[in-house]
């Protein structure tokens, strides 16, 4: 099912934005019954949802990365791991060590390629300890001790309560503002997404 899910996903890159589109709700987005903390307090928070195997979430970074490029100053973009099984606790555990050590920026298209791109096996605290080594000045034993620190366990828990009180159930996702879920079907496309997130915000910015 997830297969059909990334097939589908990566298909939907060749639907075209629409030029005057109409989003409504509880068609190409979903309101949240509650909404959910959010990290900015002075910005509009966009969060993308992701986990680093999803090869869909993968082919979206190019897009992401153009519309961080043209979107508004007081939006900010918020990167959130998604351990929706047991076998992606790791890949959003290493998003957190990898925050922790200061050292996100240098790995975090690193593990994508990795992990969605190359299909490596990355699925344990000493791989991927060795895969920060390697790709970083971090020493091995920094990545283990910060993979148990609490503040690692801390995130880990605040990201999952997000997820789940987002209704995410697949990747790649975006969350507005902790009020609306968008989701790469609903939306239609990767570039779908990123342009009803920016109609979200418009809305929030109205009704402040």
């Amino acid at each position: 099912m997830i297969r059909k899910i990334w097939v589908l996903a990566a298909l939907l890159l060749a639907v075209p934005v629409a030029a005057s589109a109409q989003w409504e709700e509880g068609v190409h987005y979903q309101k949240l019954s509650s909404p959910l903390d959010t990290l900015y307090e002075d910005q509009y928070e966009v969060a993308e949802v992701f986990w680093y195997g999803c090869p869909a979430c993968h082919q979206m970074q190019p897009v992401i990365e153009r519309w961080k490029e043209t979107k508004a100053d007081d939006v900010a973009l918020r990167h959130v791991p998604a351990p929706l099984r047991a076998d992606w606790r790791p890949h959003a555990q290493a998003y957190y060590v990898a925050q922790e050590l200061d050292i996100l920026e240098e790995v975090h298209q690193a593990l994508f390629d990795a992990l969605a791109g190359e299909r490596r096996n990355l699925s344990s605290r000493d791989s991927i300890a060795a895969f920060f080594a390697a790709e970083t000045d971090v020493d091995e034993q920094a990545a283990r001790d910060a993979w148990d620190s609490f503040s690692v366990d801390a995130a880990m828990r605040r990201g999952r309560q997000f997820v789940q009180g987002a209704g995410v159930t697949g990747t790649p996702s975006v969350v507005v503002e902790g009020k609306y879920m968008i989701s790469v079907r609903g939306a239609g496309s990767f570039e779908n997404m990123l342009a009803i997130a920016d109609y979200l915000v418009e809305q929030e910015r109205a009704s402040d």
